[in-house]
């Protein structure tokens, strides 16, 4: 077992009590305070400092801090693991759902801002990332059409099969307006010469949003922070949101221009973030698994994992079309005015 103190020594931190808050947190009680102990993933461990540092450098200060140790150092070594050390925040504020969204986005928002980084392209290096991808999903979309042709062959269909050959037609249109968002990215970026990148929270969760005793509010686990564009965070947030059973979220309309009030998506930004929702991944990867092709396994499951991509390519769907709805009459508001 962990010897607690041992670490908390390099912190001048006397422990009174140890409660273990959840597989990594640890809530530490000492005469100095009340604090969280943070093991750290091993594959995490090496950059994490680094990533920190690098947010703060940018500007950003809305995260938990993180105290150094006797050797100014933010991450101790213990027997088993790394860790580091930081305030426990009661998070006592008793928000409504909505307005921690709110939060949660505006200071996304606030991150991508204070960090942003225009990179500079490489000559054709769009256009090769936009060849690779379109092809990508039209040999997806190819190979999905074989098996329904191969399964309407068939006098039998498993539930597995009757299940893919039903969701083709959606799937397919879905895939054809996903390329012509990308054709439409692809087309703007010929008059780009640069990209934007910046730190990417990694984890963007209403869970990651506490609150301080003066209702100050800060963002805590930064421990998949990396550099990358801007809207990968959105996609990561959106992504867990609509892994669920049918909804039609029509907060997270809300919530996605709450960020673009603060951080507005560049004009070639837009539809490369639609095409990427808009693509049914999820159903291409249950449908071409060799595994599911190839009858084996319980069709109990395989039916399930469709039914649960299928859901999730629809809760997308409908997101996808409330902003294609929303950006449309921003257009021709625009046309009008001019």
């Amino acid at each position: 077992m962990e010897d607690f103190q041992a670490i908390l020594d390099q912190y001048q931190v006397k422990l009174e009590f140890a409660e273990q808050h959840s597989p990594r947190l640890v809530k530490v009680y000492s005469p100095q305070g009340t604090f969280g102990l943070k093991s750290l993933r091993n594959s995490r461990t090496k950059d994490f400092a680094e990533r920190v540092r690098s947010v703060y450098e940018n500007g950003y200060t809305h995260l938990v801090p993180i105290y150094r140790n006797v050797y100014g150092s933010l991450v101790t070594a213990g027997k088993e693991s790394y860790y580091y050390l930081m305030p426990w925040l009661p998070d006592s504020q008793a928000d409504e759902r909505s307005a921690r969204h709110d939060y949660l986005f505006k200071e996304a928002a606030s991150l991508h801002r204070q960090t942003v980084q225009e990179i500079k392209l490489q000559g054709g290096e769009a256009e090769a990332g936009f060849e690779a991808m379109k092809k990508k999903w039209e040999d997806q979309k190819n190979a999905y059409e074989a098996y329904v042709e191969q399964c309407e062959k068939q006098w039998y269909l498993s539930p597995f099969e009757l299940q893919a050959v039903t969701y083709f037609t959606e799937t397919a249109r879905a895939t054809d307006f996903a390329i012509e968002k990308l054709e439409e990215w692809n087309e703007a970026m010929k008059e780009q010469e640069t990209v934007r990148t910046a730190f990417n929270h990694g984890s963007l969760s209403v869970q990651h949003v506490v609150y301080d005793s003066s209702e100050k509010s800060y963002l805590l686990n930064f421990e998949k922070a990396h550099r990358a564009p801007p809207m990968n965070d959105l996609l990561q947030f959106f992504n867990k949101t609509f892994r669920t059973y049918p909804i039609r979220c029509e907060e997270c309309v809300d919530w996605f221009y709450t960020y673009q009030k603060n951080f507005p998506f560049r004009k070639e930004e837009m539809p490369l973030f639609i095409s990427y929702l808009a693509y049914p991944e999820a159903v291409y990867r249950i449908v071409l698994s060799p595994d599911h092709q190839n009858n084996k396994g319980s069709q109990l499951q395989k039916n399930r994992e469709l039914i649960k991509a299928y859901w999730y390519f629809k809760n997308n769907e409908y997101f996808v079309m409330r902003l294609v709805d929303i950006e449309n009459k921003k257009k021709a508001e625009a046309q009008a005015e001019g």
